[in-house]
């Protein structure tokens, strides 16, 4: 109950300066306006300050920003540079091959299984490997089930057929096994 009074007396005071004050008109002295002045340029100068600042460090983002962009492209371009250099002389030895006029089959076959196994090698050095995928169990992570077949010799999954070789490139998937999977 006395919080309650108190209140009541406060309010009947402020009443009463609003009742008085019919005409306020504030004064300071010179002094009090002075440091009202000093405070107010000190608090635009830490504005400015800090306006400075944030300034100076949306251009250290964009630049950084600008500095990832450049640097990303540059990486990219190493690892093609990189690929293409591997890929060349496969590259030359198809144009020997195209070049010869070799009228032996077996020659032309045994020249193309050379360059093949090439081309593997150079893939293999680039990270690239295949995705075993006939006698395995379907992993929908690692292969694409584009058939389904009934075999009650095969368990349910089970892969019996591989219609398009699936590769990893540093153990990620970069293109599935297509495959047919027994469901029975």
């Amino acid at each position: 109950m006395a919080e309650k009074e108190q209140t009541e007396a406060v309010q009947e005071n402020l009443n009463a300066e609003t009742v008085n004050d019919s005409n306020p008109e504030v004064c300071f002295s010179p002094d009090e306006v002075n440091q009202f002045i000093t405070a107010l340029n000190e608090k635009s100068q830490l504005l400015d300050e800090m306006s400075d600042r944030y300034k100076r460090l949306q251009a250290d983002f964009d630049n950084f920003r600008r500095r990832t962009r450049q640097e990303k492209e540059e990486l990219s371009n190493i690892v093609a540079e990189r690929i293409i250099c591997e890929l060349l002389p496969v590259v030359d030895n198809f144009e020997r091959a195209t070049a010869t006029t070799a009228t032996d089959v077996e020659t032309l076959a045994t020249g193309v299984q050379m360059i093949f196994r090439q081309l593997n090698n150079a893939l293999s050095q680039l990270g690239v490997e295949s995705i075993n995928a006939v006698g395995n169990i379907f992993d929908p992570t690692q292969h694409e089930a584009v058939m389904r077949v009934e075999d009650a010799n095969q368990p349910e999954g089970m892969i019996i057929e591989e219609l398009q070789k699936g590769y990893k490139v540093n153990g990620r998937v970069v293109r599935p096994s297509m495959v047919k999977v027994v469901g029975n």
